[in-house]
């Protein structure tokens, strides 16, 4: 799954910007933090590609098995796929009113985005709790 920058909207990010909280591709990071010298003291975080041969595979639904599981059910313990999230969540209101987290699967870098145009990639896991 790409994640899309929040700027643009039309390419996928490579950096979040802890400051801004927002997922920027690298022309709009550097649009953004070279306009001034305050924005350039943000700190910004790499994203990974997750398409690197060296992630694990992202986790499948606990319902239907097949589809990857993007939703995480507080009251359920479960992880559901969108279409399994939708068949369940809508049965009732008693059920419709469970708290359900995206689960993103985003990886980043352990180290801040560098001043240059390079990024340095490390591998870590950003998991919500």
């Amino acid at each position: 799954m790409k994640i899309q920058c929040d700027l643009c909207e039309k390419t996928e990010a490579s950096v979040v910007c802890t400051a801004d909280e927002a997922a920027l591709c690298s022309v709009c990071d550097e649009k953004v933090h070279l306009a001034n010298k305050l924005a350039g003291k943000h700190q910004r975080v790499p994203l990974l590609n997750p398409s690197d041969d060296h992630q694990p595979p992202l986790p499948t639904c606990d319902i239907c098995q097949e589809k990857v599981g993007y939703f995480f059910c507080l009251e359920d313990r479960k992880l559901v796929c969108g279409e399994c999230d939708v068949s369940i969540h809508t049965a009732n209101p008693y059920l419709s009113s469970h708290q359900r987290f995206l689960v993103t699967g985003v990886k980043v870098g352990l180290h801040l985005q560098p001043k240059s145009s390079t990024i340095n990639i490390t591998t870590a896991t950003m998991e919500e709790e």
